[in-house]
């Protein structure tokens, strides 16, 4: 019967495969030891192939773009350049390629191999097809170059079956894609001192032009250059004007200082004691005369009466020299101020002649950017017939050496290989063994396992069928005892009544635990899910614990035949908005636990998400009845595999006569699978039982 999907590892006798499976050992080493043989055997009809390399080393670009360290780009640029068309025919002149049997398809093949396969008509000249063509293919699949990772070397390979003409090979290209770099380097070289000499006698004469116009320009705006830093006059003049004007405000302001602290001192008269008086060569004599005419009164004041004639000597002199000084003091402080103003007079002077000349160089602003952008065009001119020149000589002194500088270095040569690179029959021989023994060891190993699962389920031919199930499942649990003998007599039956159906699904489910039994209702008048009501009562009344569940959209007539709610059920459970606890409830009289189907789900059911709801429930009830419409019971069996143990069809009474479609459930072939056929009229001797309890709906404890 279909309970577990295919390949349920409790169905697969794991230790009789693999006994099995050793017994088949030995034939596969012999398999394997054929092959190799076999391997071998071909390998060595095969004329063998020797690779051989050479190097080259990228140094730097050609004369004509300046030199300098190749990117990889230019590495790159190379080494399509030894793959090129033009060198691969050049090769074949030098070796006479198309000479060997390897290069041209239309000559007899130098090894068994190719004379088998050429008898057998394979690997012969195509129609229409040139001896180029046949060389550049053979010659393409021969020669292969490419750039060594992170570095400015180029490897040529060369395959052949002859060790030494693959060195040739390898040698010869790199010789000639070097020679080919030195000539067009030549061939260059001329090409540029034809195109440069007409360039150099252009930019020569415009340099000319251009460094006259501006050395005219110049003198006409009187915007001559002076001094080591060629420096305009102007500008030259400016800055001398502004650091003596500069100078002359420190003198002026100096002056001040002097002239005022000297008035200032006069006012007070310590004019004296200034220093300014003190440096005129009067003031010193005649302050020692005053203090000698001071010292004689003082000296004949102490004989004399001041009214004494000698006295009144005395104190004129006194009086006059002292009238001296206070004149001398004042010309002394006169002569500071007039240093102050000839100060002030000299600033006031420059600064004009520094504003004068701001208005000068202003005025002088558009010939000075004129001058500029000549310059700067004579400058230019200049630097590029520089560029050019320097172009020039390199191109004139290469082709006087006959020279090209070396682009492309051979840094190793190719030599002749003593170890073949094809075939390696030891190898290969070893890898077809392996490969053979791993691929019949796998083969006899899904035989052995396909052997011991059931075989595939068929559909019947019928108008009803649907999508079919896959490989048939093994029974879901191992029966015992009477349980497996009643297997035996599975089929389709038809029953007496709701207490004969009962009664041989008990026989059927006699020694396991869990039992599911699928309940499907033709949507006819007389089809009322009062039917599987009674149906789980009569289960339950053996002693049986029993769970019935109304799976989606089959719930509300259920639920409204006893009282009990249809929400939370199924759908709920499967989209985990609850637990088992919440959703089954206890059916009025206590018999039977019930399962409503739940809100409308309101996208396609996990089929995960159903088998594990049922392994759960299998765990807690001894018979779990799934009751639901025809065509919802046919998508539920497809969808979990058919993973029930028994299937119970109502039908009308009419159709009871009618004979039963064996091995047919739902659509589907599903052998040793009990299928029970019952009239849709139950009696309704559980409605006594199932009357309404004052308290209304319980829900199961779980």
């Amino acid at each position: 019967m279909l309970s577990h999907a295919p390949g349920d590892p409790n169905a697969i006798d794991l230790a009789s495969v693999l006994r099995t499976v050793g017994r088949k050992i030995p034939a596969l080493i012999v398999l394997a030891a054929s092959v190799a043989a076999i391997t071998g055997g071909v390998l060595s009809t095969m004329a063998p192939k020797y690779l051989s390399q050479s190097q080259l080393e990228i140094r730097g670009s050609g004369p004509a773009e300046g030199g300098g360290r190749p990117d990889k780009e230019a590495v790159g640029t190379h080494v399509r350049g030894l793959m090129s068309t033009e060198l691969a025919l050049k090769m074949s002149k030098a070796l006479t390629l198309t000479q060997r049997p390897e290069f041209n398809t239309a000559l007899e093949p130098d090894d068994l191999y190719g004379r088998l396969l050429r008898t057998a008509g394979i690997g012969g000249p195509k129609p229409g097809e040139t001896d180029e063509d046949r060389l550049m293919q053979a010659y393409f699949r021969a020669v292969r170059a490419y750039q060594v990772r992170e570095t400015r070397s180029v490897i040529i390979d060369c395959t052949s079956s002859s060790a030494k003409f693959s060195a040739d090979c390898a040698n010869t290209l790199a010789e000639l894609y070097r020679d080919s770099l030195r000539g067009r380097a030549a061939v260059e070289n001329s090409d540029v001192r034809g195109k440069l000499a007409p360039e150099v006698d252009r930019l020569t004469r415009e340099t000319s032009v251009a460094e006259a116009d501006a050395a005219e320009f110049r003198g006409r705006a009187n915007l001559f250059l002076s001094g080591m830093q060629s420096t305009g006059l102007k500008d030259q003049q400016l800055s001398e004007l502004s650091a003596e004007l500069t100078r002359a405000a420190t003198t002026r302001g100096e002056a001040d200082a002097r002239a005022q602290t000297a008035r200032d001192m006069s006012l007070r008269g310590s004019a004296a004691a200034n220093p300014d008086v003190q440096k005129s060569t009067l003031i010193p004599k005649m302050e020692e005369q005053r203090v000698t005419l001071e010292r004689q009164i003082s000296e004949l004041s102490a004989t004399l009466l001041p009214g004494h004639p000698r006295m009144k000597q005395l104190h004129s002199e006194l009086a006059g020299l002292q009238g001296q000084i206070r004149t001398e003091i004042l010309k002394a402080v006169d002569s500071l101020g007039n240093d102050a103003r000839i100060a002030a007079d000299r600033e006031a002077g420059i600064r004009r002649r520094v504003d004068d000349l701001k208005r000068t160089v202003v005025s002088s602003g558009p010939d000075t950017v004129r001058l500029a952008q000549l310059e700067n065009q004579a400058r230019s001119k200049r630097a590029e017939l520089e560029r050019v020149q320097r172009q020039f000589e390199t191109a004139t002194s290469s082709a006087a050496a006959a020279v090209a500088p070396a682009e492309v270095e051979i840094v190793s040569r190719a030599y002749p290989s003593n170890e073949k690179v094809f075939p390696k029959i030891g190898s290969m021989a070893s890898l077809a063994a392996a490969a053979a023994f791993i691929l019949g060891l796998a083969l006899v190993l899904t035989r052995e396992l396909v052997r011991s699962a059931r075989p595939e389920a068929k559909r019947p031919s019928h108008a009803h069928t649907t999508v079919g199930l896959g490989e048939a499942a093994p029974n879901r649990r191992a029966l015992s005892g009477d349980a497996m003998a009643a297997s035996k007599r599975a089929g389709t039956q038809t029953s007496d009544g709701i207490a004969d159906t009962a009664h041989k699904l008990v026989e059927i489910a006699r020694g396991a635990r869990g039992f599911r039994v699928l309940v499907a209702s033709h949507e006819a008048p007389g089809n009322r899910p009062s039917l599987v009501m009674e149906l789980a009562h009569s289960l339950a009344a053996t002693g049986k614990k029993v769970l019935l569940i109304a799976w989606a959209g089959s719930g509300a007539t259920l639920a409204g035949l006893i009282n009990v709610d249809n929400e939370p059920g199924t759908s709920n459970l499967l989209r985990g908005t609850v637990s088992l606890e919440e959703a089954i409830q206890r059916a009025p009289n206590g018999s039977i636990d019930i399962l409503g189907s739940g809100s409308s789900p309101t996208e396609a059911i996990d089929p995960d998400s159903a088998a594990m709801l049922l392994d759960a429930l299998d765990e807690m009830y001894d018979v779990i009845v799934v009751y639901a419409p025809h065509a919802i019971a046919q998508a539920l069996f497809e969808m979990i595999h058919g993973r029930f143990d028994a299937g119970v069809l109502v039908v009308a009474s009419s159709e009871l006569s009618l004979p039963p479609s064996n091995q047919s459930f739902l659509g589907f072939l599903v052998p040793d699978f009990p299928i029970l056929r019952i009239a849709s009229a139950p009696s309704d001797s559980w409605r006594a039982a199932s009357a309404p309890s004052a308290r209304g709906p319980a829900r199961a404890s779980l």
